[in-house]
Protein backbone atom coordinates (compact mmCIF):
# COMPACT_ATOMS: atom_id res chain seq x y z
CA UNK A 1 0.00 0.00 0.00
CA UNK A 2 1.57 3.28 -1.06
CA UNK A 3 2.18 5.67 1.67
CA UNK A 4 1.74 9.41 1.83
CA UNK A 5 3.54 11.68 4.31
CA UNK A 6 1.51 13.11 7.17
CA UNK A 7 2.72 16.66 6.56
CA UNK A 8 0.37 17.18 3.59
CA UNK A 9 -2.77 16.21 5.48
CA UNK A 10 -1.61 17.99 8.60
CA UNK A 11 -0.91 21.19 6.67
CA UNK A 12 -4.28 21.05 4.92
CA UNK A 13 -6.10 20.39 8.21
CA UNK A 14 -4.26 23.20 10.03
CA UNK A 15 -4.78 25.65 7.15
CA UNK A 16 -8.47 24.81 6.98
CA UNK A 17 -8.83 25.17 10.73
CA UNK A 18 -7.16 28.58 10.58
CA UNK A 19 -9.47 29.71 7.74
CA UNK A 20 -12.55 28.45 9.57
CA UNK A 21 -11.43 30.19 12.76
CA UNK A 22 -10.70 33.52 11.06
CA UNK A 23 -13.75 33.70 8.80
CA UNK A 24 -16.03 32.20 11.45
CA UNK A 25 -14.73 34.68 14.00
CA UNK A 26 -15.33 37.54 11.58
CA UNK A 27 -18.90 36.43 10.88
CA UNK A 28 -19.60 35.87 14.58
CA UNK A 29 -18.10 39.23 15.53
CA UNK A 30 -20.11 40.98 12.81
CA UNK A 31 -23.38 39.39 13.90
CA UNK A 32 -22.75 40.13 17.58
CA UNK A 33 -21.70 43.73 16.90
CA UNK A 34 -24.68 44.46 14.69
CA UNK A 35 -27.02 42.76 17.17
CA UNK A 36 -25.58 44.89 19.97
CA UNK A 37 -26.01 48.02 17.83
CA UNK A 38 -29.63 47.13 17.10
CA UNK A 39 -30.33 46.45 20.78
CA UNK A 40 -28.74 49.79 21.61
CA UNK A 41 -31.01 51.57 19.12
CA UNK A 42 -34.07 49.79 20.51
CA UNK A 43 -33.11 50.67 24.10
CA UNK A 44 -32.53 54.31 23.11
CA UNK A 45 -35.94 54.40 21.46
CA UNK A 46 -37.59 52.88 24.55
CA UNK A 47 -35.86 55.42 26.81
CA UNK A 48 -36.96 58.32 24.63
CA UNK A 49 -40.51 56.98 24.37
CA UNK A 50 -40.67 56.62 28.17
CA UNK A 51 -39.37 60.18 28.59
CA UNK A 52 -41.81 61.33 25.92
CA UNK A 53 -44.76 59.78 27.77
CA UNK A 54 -43.62 61.45 30.99
CA UNK A 55 -43.33 64.84 29.28
CA UNK A 56 -46.73 64.48 27.64
CA UNK A 57 -48.37 63.53 30.92
CA UNK A 58 -46.68 66.43 32.73
CA UNK A 59 -47.60 68.84 29.94
CA UNK A 60 -51.22 67.64 30.06
CA UNK A 61 -51.27 68.02 33.85
CA UNK A 62 -49.87 71.55 33.66
CA UNK A 63 -52.33 72.43 30.90
CA UNK A 64 -55.22 71.26 33.08
CA UNK A 65 -53.80 73.20 36.01
CA UNK A 66 -53.45 76.31 33.86
CA UNK A 67 -57.00 75.96 32.54
CA UNK A 68 -58.32 75.49 36.07
CA UNK A 69 -56.48 78.59 37.34
CA UNK A 70 -57.68 80.70 34.41
CA UNK A 71 -61.26 79.57 35.07
CA UNK A 72 -60.88 80.29 38.79
CA UNK A 73 -59.55 83.78 38.05
CA UNK A 74 -62.39 84.44 35.63
CA UNK A 75 -65.04 83.30 38.12
CA UNK A 76 -63.42 85.48 40.75
CA UNK A 77 -63.60 88.44 38.36
CA UNK A 78 -67.40 88.10 38.00
CA UNK A 79 -68.16 86.98 41.55
CA UNK A 80 -69.08 90.41 42.96
CA UNK A 81 -71.45 91.15 40.11
CA UNK A 82 -73.12 87.75 40.45
CA UNK A 83 -73.45 88.07 44.22
CA UNK A 84 -75.59 91.21 43.92
CA UNK A 85 -77.62 90.03 40.92
CA UNK A 86 -81.32 89.49 41.54
CA UNK A 87 -81.08 86.16 39.73
CA UNK A 88 -77.97 84.12 39.33
CA UNK A 89 -77.15 84.20 35.59
CA UNK A 90 -76.68 81.06 33.61
CA UNK A 91 -73.27 80.20 32.25
CA UNK A 92 -74.40 81.14 28.74
CA UNK A 93 -75.40 84.60 29.99
CA UNK A 94 -72.08 85.02 31.76
CA UNK A 95 -70.18 84.05 28.62
CA UNK A 96 -72.26 86.39 26.44
CA UNK A 97 -71.43 89.29 28.79
CA UNK A 98 -67.76 88.33 29.08
CA UNK A 99 -66.21 87.37 25.76
CA UNK A 100 -62.91 86.44 27.37
CA UNK A 101 -64.69 83.37 28.76
CA UNK A 102 -64.89 81.92 25.25
CA UNK A 103 -61.15 81.19 25.33
CA UNK A 104 -61.42 79.16 28.54
CA UNK A 105 -61.65 75.40 28.74
CA UNK A 106 -65.41 74.80 28.33
CA UNK A 107 -65.53 71.56 30.33
CA UNK A 108 -63.69 73.02 33.32
CA UNK A 109 -65.62 76.30 33.09
CA UNK A 110 -68.96 74.47 33.09
CA UNK A 111 -67.98 72.30 36.04
CA UNK A 112 -66.49 75.08 38.14
CA UNK A 113 -69.29 77.55 37.42
CA UNK A 114 -71.94 75.02 38.43
CA UNK A 115 -70.12 74.41 41.70
CA UNK A 116 -69.77 78.16 42.22
CA UNK A 117 -73.44 78.84 41.43
CA UNK A 118 -74.55 76.13 43.85
CA UNK A 119 -72.41 77.69 46.58
CA UNK A 120 -73.84 81.13 45.87
CA UNK A 121 -77.43 79.86 46.01
CA UNK A 122 -76.75 78.11 49.28
CA UNK A 123 -75.01 81.16 50.76
CA UNK A 124 -77.78 83.53 49.64
CA UNK A 125 -80.41 81.31 51.23
CA UNK A 126 -78.43 81.35 54.46
CA UNK A 127 -78.08 85.15 54.45
CA UNK A 128 -81.76 85.57 53.53
CA UNK A 129 -82.75 83.29 56.39
CA UNK A 130 -80.67 85.22 58.92
CA UNK A 131 -80.80 88.71 57.43
CA UNK A 132 -82.82 90.00 60.37
CA UNK A 133 -79.91 89.22 62.66
CA UNK A 134 -77.64 91.56 60.76
CA UNK A 135 -77.85 94.69 62.85
CA UNK A 136 -76.52 98.16 62.52
CA UNK A 137 -73.45 97.24 64.55
CA UNK A 138 -70.55 97.04 62.18
CA UNK A 139 -69.05 93.76 63.34
CA UNK A 140 -66.88 91.39 61.37
CA UNK A 141 -68.42 88.34 59.78
CA UNK A 142 -66.47 85.92 61.99
CA UNK A 143 -67.69 87.72 65.12
CA UNK A 144 -71.27 87.73 63.80
CA UNK A 145 -71.09 83.96 63.23
CA UNK A 146 -69.70 83.37 66.72
CA UNK A 147 -72.23 85.68 68.32
CA UNK A 148 -75.14 83.82 66.73
CA UNK A 149 -73.48 80.40 67.05
CA UNK A 150 -74.06 79.54 63.39
CA UNK A 151 -72.77 76.32 61.90
CA UNK A 152 -71.38 77.32 58.52
CA UNK A 153 -69.26 74.23 57.91
CA UNK A 154 -71.44 73.32 54.89
CA UNK A 155 -71.07 76.73 53.26
CA UNK A 156 -68.34 78.51 51.34
CA UNK A 157 -66.84 80.82 53.94
CA UNK A 158 -65.55 83.42 51.49
CA UNK A 159 -68.85 83.76 49.63
CA UNK A 160 -70.78 84.01 52.90
CA UNK A 161 -68.42 86.68 54.16
CA UNK A 162 -68.70 88.76 51.00
CA UNK A 163 -72.49 88.51 50.99
CA UNK A 164 -72.57 89.48 54.64
CA UNK A 165 -70.40 92.54 53.98
CA UNK A 166 -72.67 93.63 51.11
CA UNK A 167 -75.83 93.24 53.19
CA UNK A 168 -74.21 94.92 56.20
CA UNK A 169 -73.29 97.94 54.09
CA UNK A 170 -76.88 98.21 52.86
CA UNK A 171 -78.29 97.81 56.35
CA UNK A 172 -76.04 100.55 57.59
CA UNK A 173 -77.24 102.75 54.73
CA UNK A 174 -80.93 101.91 55.47
CA UNK A 175 -81.56 100.69 51.91
CA UNK A 176 -83.65 97.66 52.83
CA UNK A 177 -87.04 99.08 53.74
CA UNK A 178 -89.25 99.19 50.68
CA UNK A 179 -87.82 96.74 48.13
CA UNK A 180 -87.22 93.01 48.28
CA UNK A 181 -83.88 92.02 49.58
CA UNK A 182 -82.16 90.81 46.38
CA UNK A 183 -84.11 93.30 44.25
CA UNK A 184 -82.80 96.01 46.54
CA UNK A 185 -79.30 94.73 46.08
CA UNK A 186 -79.60 94.64 42.31
CA UNK A 187 -81.14 98.14 42.06
CA UNK A 188 -78.93 99.82 44.61
CA UNK A 189 -77.35 103.00 43.16
CA UNK A 190 -74.08 101.86 44.61
CA UNK A 191 -74.18 98.46 42.97
CA UNK A 192 -76.55 98.53 40.00
CA UNK A 193 -74.91 98.54 36.58
CA UNK A 194 -71.41 98.45 38.00
CA UNK A 195 -68.92 96.05 36.56
CA UNK A 196 -66.68 95.20 39.42
CA UNK A 197 -63.09 95.46 38.27
CA UNK A 198 -60.96 92.47 39.07
CA UNK A 199 -57.21 92.85 39.10
CA UNK A 200 -55.33 89.61 39.09
CA UNK A 201 -52.73 89.69 41.89
CA UNK A 202 -49.14 89.83 40.76
CA UNK A 203 -48.45 86.47 42.39
CA UNK A 204 -51.23 84.85 40.35
CA UNK A 205 -50.01 86.56 37.19
CA UNK A 206 -46.51 85.25 37.83
CA UNK A 207 -47.87 81.79 38.53
CA UNK A 208 -49.84 81.79 35.27
CA UNK A 209 -46.80 83.02 33.36
CA UNK A 210 -44.64 80.34 34.97
CA UNK A 211 -47.15 77.66 33.99
CA UNK A 212 -47.29 78.92 30.40
CA UNK A 213 -43.49 78.97 30.18
CA UNK A 214 -43.22 75.44 31.57
CA UNK A 215 -45.88 74.18 29.15
CA UNK A 216 -44.03 75.85 26.28
CA UNK A 217 -40.74 74.32 27.44
CA UNK A 218 -42.32 70.87 27.66
CA UNK A 219 -43.74 71.41 24.18
CA UNK A 220 -40.27 72.13 22.79
CA UNK A 221 -38.74 69.14 24.59
CA UNK A 222 -41.62 66.93 23.42
CA UNK A 223 -41.09 67.99 19.80
CA UNK A 224 -37.35 67.29 20.04
CA UNK A 225 -37.92 63.88 21.62
CA UNK A 226 -40.51 63.03 18.98
CA UNK A 227 -37.99 63.84 16.25
CA UNK A 228 -35.33 61.74 17.99
CA UNK A 229 -37.73 58.84 18.51
CA UNK A 230 -38.86 59.00 14.88
CA UNK A 231 -35.24 59.06 13.74
CA UNK A 232 -34.42 56.00 15.85
CA UNK A 233 -37.53 54.23 14.59
CA UNK A 234 -36.45 54.96 11.02
CA UNK A 235 -32.95 53.62 11.69
CA UNK A 236 -34.35 50.48 13.33
CA UNK A 237 -36.79 49.86 10.47
CA UNK A 238 -34.00 50.15 7.88
CA UNK A 239 -31.47 48.22 9.98
CA UNK A 240 -30.25 44.99 8.44
CA UNK A 241 -27.32 42.60 8.56
CA UNK A 242 -24.86 42.34 5.65
CA UNK A 243 -26.55 40.56 2.74
CA UNK A 244 -26.20 36.78 2.50
CA UNK A 245 -24.15 36.67 5.68
CA UNK A 246 -25.41 33.17 6.36
CA UNK A 247 -23.98 31.87 3.11
CA UNK A 248 -20.51 32.43 4.52
CA UNK A 249 -21.11 29.54 6.89
CA UNK A 250 -21.51 27.07 3.98
CA UNK A 251 -17.84 27.04 2.82
CA UNK A 252 -16.74 26.96 6.48
CA UNK A 253 -18.79 23.83 7.11
CA UNK A 254 -17.42 22.34 3.90
CA UNK A 255 -13.85 23.05 5.03
CA UNK A 256 -14.51 21.71 8.50
CA UNK A 257 -15.95 18.43 7.20
CA UNK A 258 -13.74 17.68 4.18
CA UNK A 259 -10.52 19.52 5.01
CA UNK A 260 -10.24 18.99 8.76
CA UNK A 261 -12.16 15.86 9.68
CA UNK A 262 -11.28 13.94 6.51
CA UNK A 263 -7.48 14.47 6.80
CA UNK A 264 -7.70 13.63 10.50
CA UNK A 265 -9.41 10.33 9.66
CA UNK A 266 -6.86 9.57 6.96
CA UNK A 267 -3.96 10.24 9.30
CA UNK A 268 -5.56 8.32 12.13
CA UNK A 269 -6.22 5.26 10.00
CA UNK A 270 -3.02 5.58 7.93
CA UNK A 271 -5.13 5.39 4.80
CA UNK A 272 -2.55 6.97 2.57
CA UNK A 273 -3.90 6.25 -0.90
CA UNK A 274 -3.29 8.21 -4.03
CA UNK A 275 -6.99 9.03 -4.44
CA UNK A 276 -7.19 10.33 -0.80
CA UNK A 277 -4.42 12.79 -1.56
CA UNK A 278 -6.21 13.96 -4.68
CA UNK A 279 -9.58 14.13 -2.90
CA UNK A 280 -8.11 16.12 -0.04
CA UNK A 281 -6.42 18.59 -2.37
CA UNK A 282 -9.59 19.00 -4.46
CA UNK A 283 -11.84 19.54 -1.44
CA UNK A 284 -9.38 22.00 0.09
CA UNK A 285 -9.25 23.91 -3.19
CA UNK A 286 -13.02 23.99 -3.44
CA UNK A 287 -13.40 25.15 0.15
CA UNK A 288 -10.77 27.85 -0.24
CA UNK A 289 -12.36 28.99 -3.50
CA UNK A 290 -15.76 29.15 -1.82
CA UNK A 291 -14.41 31.26 1.05
CA UNK A 292 -12.60 33.68 -1.28
CA UNK A 293 -15.63 33.93 -3.55
CA UNK A 294 -17.85 34.77 -0.59
CA UNK A 295 -15.42 37.42 0.68
CA UNK A 296 -15.23 39.07 -2.76
CA UNK A 297 -19.01 38.96 -3.11
CA UNK A 298 -19.50 40.46 0.35
CA UNK A 299 -17.04 43.31 -0.29
CA UNK A 300 -18.63 44.20 -3.64
CA UNK A 301 -22.13 44.11 -2.15
CA UNK A 302 -21.18 46.32 0.77
CA UNK A 303 -19.48 48.81 -1.54
CA UNK A 304 -22.64 49.13 -3.64
CA UNK A 305 -24.83 49.43 -0.56
CA UNK A 306 -22.81 51.87 1.49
Amino acid sequence: MPSDPNWLYTTIAQSSAAIVAIIGGFITHTVLSLSAEKRSLINQRKDKEARLRTLREEKARLSRELDAKEVAIFIESVTDKILVSEHIPTLEEVISDNREAESLNPAILKREYKMFADKVVKARNFIREHVQKIGTDSIAFSDWVKMNQFDISEYDYEILERLYDIVLDMVLEHKQESLGFWQQLASSPRLSGITFPHITPISEQQELQTLRERIQQYGVETAMLENDANGLESRISTFSYPPNLGWGVVPLIFLAVFCILLPALIIGNEAFFRWTKLLTLITFGLGLTGVLTYIIFLIRTLKKRY
